[in-house]
């Protein structure tokens, strides 16, 4: 019986060492069969004169209300030779820096927000939403009745192409006789503009895409992204050293010949 036992123990033992390492291979294979996009999205304002002025805006368009929505993260975007998902790019990896610059340089056009990033893509109804927000104008954190200067909800899918939900808001403050209270006191602040993007567009992979707006524009474009190949490492050939001769003589070992002493 404690044979039994022993054997059940050691079968037990190895199972669990076993188990982190299958697991680690099934995530492994499961990521790399997944299909992988690296996204870029550029939004901007438009500052022309006149700009939306033509337009009737509501006083209350609504805001973006994203559902488990995930926001891109800081860092390194590859570990172990494997992407991060939704780990934001480093600038040296964006496509529209070149656009960036234009619009900053431009006085029709206001750059605000700018991101690249990698991530599986799934069927649309099961994509990943990703929340952006930007502090207010005046740099204090946002409130009710200081809005983030922008603020929207972005979602990749694919199903025979590839989608993109957007949803946009900026609020632009204006002066105004609005009240905010503090404390006992009231004084007055800025009221603001509303201006929302709502848009679902089909893409193609390596295109670029602008979604239009009279007040909010938006340029992004999608590559399929390849996952690296491991590093296949030669292994180093080892010295030869070649046979020795036990026929040859050293130096140390070949015999002196004595001379005869002279007279």
């Amino acid at each position: 019986m404690s044979t039994i036992r022993e054997s059940f123990a050691r079968l037990l033992f190895c199972t669990l060492l076993v188990h982190p390492l299958l697991s680690h291979a099934e995530n492994d294979q499961a990521a790399a069969s997944q299909t992988w996009y690296q996204f870029e999205v550029l939004i901007f304002e438009r500052i022309a004169p006149g700009a939306g002025s033509t337009e009737g805006w509501s006083s209350n368009p609504g805001r973006p209300q994203p559902k488990r929505a995930t926001w891109l993260s800081r860092g390194s975007p590859m570990r172990d030779n494997k992407p991060i998902a939704f780990r934001a790019l480093p600038a040296e990896e964006r496509a529209l820096n070149n656009a960036w610059g234009a619009m900053r340089r431009s006085r029709d056009y206001r750059p605000l927000y700018h991101a690249a990033w990698r991530q599986p893509v799934k069927d649309p109804k099961h994509a990943q939403q990703i929340h952006f927000s930007l502090l207010p104008a005046d740099g204090s954190q946002a409130s009710d009745l200081n809005p983030p200067k922008l603020e929207g909800s972005l979602k990749f899918g694919v199903k025979r192409y590839l989608h993109l939900d957007v949803d946009i808001a900026l609020h632009k403050a204006v002066s105004g006789n609005a009240t905010q209270s503090s404390g006992d006191s009231f004084n007055f602040g800025p009221s603001f503009k509303h201006y929302r993007l709502q848009d679902n567009r089909r893409m193609r992979s390596g295109k670029l895409h602008y979604i239009d707006h009279p007040v909010i524009g938006l340029l992004t474009i999608a590559k399929r992204y390849e996952m690296p190949q491991p590093e296949i490492i030669e292994p180093t050939p080892l010295p030869i050293t070649p046979p020795v001769n036990e026929s040859v003589q050293t130096p140390s070992q070949e015999k002196v010949e004595e001379k005869p002493a002279s007279n």
